[in-house]
Order: structure tokens, then sequence, then C-alpha cells
């Protein structure tokens, strides 16, 4: 129960819990390094810190990291940084983005506390998570989604939605 088989050209394909995007309700947990599975809180993400990998989490357990378009990363700014039109999907100045680069689907990687950046070490595209995701530098020519959070109990953080816009290449 809870898994579909299809015949693709490919041949079966599992699509269970793990393979869905994040969704409303999800908490966050630490994607990797020594805390991997403890919960995202705001005094774990300190203004001008580093790049953090997250993972989301249903509310059985069930951890959303069988689709590498689920993979999410984590910066945090001063909240008077973040873009007007996206501060309804920030807490407190941190921001959720898909960690998949929009131009060839590489896992963006790099965080430049100066400049404010993302980047993707395949090809040098650089987003600007304070103002929604935006490309900076392509070769990218569409902006990294942005996923929606909410702040649950003790401070954690909660997905508020699904991710605004779809994850990975594809038309600008």
């Amino acid at each position: 129960m809870g898994a579909v088989v299809c015949c693709a050209a490919g041949g079966a394909a599992w699509a269970g819990p793990e393979d869905l995007l994040p969704q409303k309700g999800d908490r966050l947990v630490l994607g990797d390094g020594a805390k991997a599975g403890q919960p995202v809180t705001l005094d774990g993400l300190p203004v001008g810190g580093d790049l953090v990998e997250a993972v989301a989490v249903d509310a059985q357990g069930n951890k959303r990291e069988g689709s590498r378009f689920a993979k999410i990363i984590l910066v945090r700014v001063a909240p008077d940084q973040v873009a007007e039109d996206q501060r309804a999907h920030a807490v407190d100045g941190v921001l959720a983005l898909s960690a998949i680069c929009t131009h060839q689907g590489c896992t963006i990687s790099g965080w430049s506390h100066e400049t404010k950046r993302l980047s993707c070490f395949c090809h040098h595209s650089e987003f600007l998570p304070a103002e929604g995701g935006r490309v900076a530098k392509g070769p990218a020519r569409k902006r990294l989604p942005v996923l929606p959070l909410a702040k649950g109990e003790g401070g954690t953080l909660m997905v508020a939605g699904s991710f605004v816009g779809k994850p990975g290449p594809g038309p600008a």
C-alpha cells in the first residue's frame, strides 16, 4: 500500500511518499553533517551563516528525498534584505529554495556571504535568494523556485506550501 507501479518505456517505476515534492505541513530537518535528521530551527541558522541542506519530512516521518527535485537549500539574510514580494515566503530572513539549478540540473552548492548569491559550480549560474531566486548571472534563464516557509513550535521550520515554480531545468 502507498506504492504505485507503472509501466513506462523504461520499465516499472515506484512512486512512494519519498518521491513527492515538499508539501504544506512538512517539517524541515537537516540534510547533512553531524546533525543530519535533526529539526531545522531558527536558532541554528544565524543571519549571514552558511548554506544549509534540508529535507522535508511528512507527518508520518517519511523523508521526501526520493526525487532529486525535492532537494532544499536554506539561507538566512537580515529580514530587511528580503524583497517585499518574497517576505510572505520567508521566516525571519530564512529562505528555502530548490537546490537544483534551472540550467542543466546540477546541485546548487555555493553561497557568497558578501554578494548574497547562490551559485552552481557546473556552469557558474548565480541566483539571488532574497529576490525570489532571481537569476543574477547566467547561463540559467529561469529563477530557482522558492519554497514557502512557516514557523513551527520552538522555532522549527515548516513547509507552508508547494515550490513556487517547477524545480529543475526548463523554460523561463
